[in-house]
């Protein structure tokens, strides 16, 4: 499975746990057989009022981000992109591979290129990026053909590469269609507000919501898995925060194996190795660096090679990863 669709999978995975898992076991529970309630299970007033406005509020916070998200997001980076064209580090790229992957934009193919250039430390890397061949009859990106790049320096947010002289035009049925899924998502939590209240209450009013309602508890979790997945989880599979910085700042060496040994944690079947590198930098001061990642079973053969490339960070030689890793 690509990262591509190991991301989707746990997507998926976690949204179910976020959203129809609460429910499924909140109503069997609470309402069992015989669809009452009963009433010591009802909560405090004032309980009540504060969990209404807790998920409330928490909805609220999801809604914003989803609306800066789907909403907000593309125009921003449609104008970075705009920028980055004009003032980002410029690079000459070799045009690796090109991949005609079917689709069709605006009556135009969108081509999937690989292409490899230097990075802002001068490190030669590959990236692969998606782009709509206007004029394909020019063979502008067929393979060998040197293309003009601009590199951001800011790889903490906004897109990374942009073609010198590329149009960038926003995907209008793409946006408004993301408009009018926010607006359905909008929608679906005030009539599950609606639902709940008029399936619920039994005249006791809000009293019905607990903490462990769904109005409050798939929120909670949809902000938790947010950071579980872009922190927590993203750090635990990479062995690292700063593959970007690693990949557009780094350089690469070639690390001598001084051991590897499993953690004894697996994640979907796959095994957590440590490992302990030794390399020599540009200057050839020698460093010591430790760090874990979860390795796939087929690829194991990698925890008894002798070298292994790699990138560095030359303010922070411990941080490391596995030149396989940002390949691409």
């Amino acid at each position: 499975m690509g990262r591509k669709g190991f991301s989707v999978f746990w997507t998926l995975y976690a949204l179910f746990f976020a959203v129809p898992f609460p429910m499924i076991l909140y109503y069997p529970i609470t309402y069992g057989g015989g669809g009452t309630r009963h009433v010591f299970t009802l909560s405090n007033p004032y309980w009540a009022l504060a969990y209404l406005a807790g998920s409330v509020v928490l909805w609220g916070l999801l809604l914003v981000r989803y609306f800066r998200l789907w909403v907000i997001r593309p125009l921003q980076e449609e104008r970075a992109l705009q920028q980055l064209a004009r003032e980002g580090v410029p690079r000459d790229a070799e045009v690796v591979s090109a991949k005609n992957i079917g689709k069709q934009v605006q009556g135009h193919p969108e081509v999937q290129l690989e292409v490899q250039f230097e990075n802002i430390s001068g490190t030669p890397i590959r990236e692969s990026l998606p782009i709509v061949d206007m004029r394909p009859e020019l063979g502008r990106f067929a393979v060998g053909q040197r293309v003009r790049l601009r590199l951001s320096r800011k790889l903490t947010k906004g897109p990374l590469i942009a073609f010198v002289d590329a149009e960038f035009e926003r995907d209008h049925l793409r946006w408004w269609l993301a408009l009018l899924g926010w607006l359905l998502l909008l929608g679906a939590i005030a009539s599950y507000y609606v639902f709940s209240y008029h399936y619920e209450h039994q005249g006791t009013g809000w009293r019905f919501l607990t903490f462990f309602h769904p109005l409050l508890i798939c929120p909670l979790v949809l902000l938790g898995m947010r950071w579980f997945m872009r922190g927590g989880l993203g750090k635990f599979f990479m062995g690292t925060g700063d593959a970007l910085r690693l990949k557009y700042e780094g350089y690469r060496a070639e690390a001598r194996l001084l051991g590897a040994e499993q953690t004894g944690t697996y994640i979907n079947e796959q095994p957590q190795v440590r490992f302990e590198l030794e390399y020599e930098d540009q200057q050839g001061k020698t460093h010591h660096a430790s760090f874990k990642k979860v390795v796939n079973l087929l690829d194991m053969a990698v925890t008894r090679a002798e070298t292994i490339p790699i990138f560095y960070l030359a303010d922070q030689p411990q941080k490391v990863a596995f030149a396989t890793d940002l390949d691409g």
